[in-house]
């Protein structure tokens, strides 16, 4: 708790110090503090999450690609509900791979149905801990534009015996698009679509301002978010320095 007053602290200082002086400025500042804290290594733990994974960021209408359907675990989870929506004029839902699926008895095999789709079992075990995939959503590209997949519903019981929920977040990654192209798709606008994904980009709105610096402060403190920026799991200080690069060396 007094490291995160410390955290909290530092944090008000800078932005006092941004209202009043130039980001040159604060640069040795922040980033000084930053290296510091990027050494303490301190994780966010204490919440579980869905994420999803894309075999391709751009593909061609007509062809297949893939989303992977992960769940990571901070306790022992034993059963898993969770619903993705998608957009059933971009793509095509193949079939659902369960073949690496920490899954290993499903109340009911993967449904969809019209722009969800439901994965729903348990394990043998006690539960699973750590990231584990759920399944691999097989799919074909229909229509050019924007193919967004969400993990809209999540819901992870506890492996203790008491059936509880446990304490769940939003991962950055709990959301994923695919670019749909075809022969007459200029491939400049592609490009473009993809450059204002930047990972750091908190808000969405195209740029890594204070606004997602501080919206990261935010996720730290109450922990109902995790941004992991670097992919391994967690929210550590090494995202918050990721985070602070790009905010930095894009100005």
């Amino acid at each position: 708790m007094k490291f995160i007053q410390i955290i909290t602290h530092w944090w008000q200082k800078q932005r006092l110090a941004a209202q009043g002086h130039s980001v040159r400025y604060m640069f040795p500042v922040v980033v000084g503090g930053a290296a510091f804290l990027v050494a303490s290594a301190i994780t966010s733990g204490d919440v579980s999450y869905v994420r999803l994974e894309s075999s391709v960021k751009t593909v061609e209408a007509g062809e297949r690609f893939s989303v992977a359907v992960y769940a990571f675990a901070h306790v022992p989870v034993n059963a898993v509900d969770v619903t993705l929506t998608f957009d059933p004029k971009s793509v095509k839902v193949l079939g659902v791979d369960r073949g690496e699926s920490v899954i290993t008895l499903w109340a009911e095999d993967p449904k969809v149905t019209n722009n969800r789709i439901t994965l729903r079992g348990g394990t043998y075990k006690r539960g699973f801990l750590g990231d584990h995939i759920l399944g691999r959503i097989e799919l074909q590209a229909v229509t050019t534009g924007q193919a967004l997949f969400t993990a809209s519903d999540v819901l992870l019981l506890a492996g203790d015996g008491t059936g509880d929920s446990v304490k769940t977040g939003t991962a950055l990654d709990s959301t994923t698009t695919v670019y749909i192209f075809d022969e007459n798709t200029d491939p400049s606008n592609i490009a473009a679509a993809i450059g204002v994904s930047v990972i750091t980009d908190v808000d969405g709105d195209g740029i890594v301002a204070l606004k997602d610096i501080s919206i990261f402060m935010a996720s730290w403190r109450s922990k109902d978010t995790v941004y992991d920026f670097n992919g391994d799991g967690r929210m550590t200080f090494r995202d918050f320095s990721i985070l602070l690069a790009d905010y930095f060396f894009a100005r």
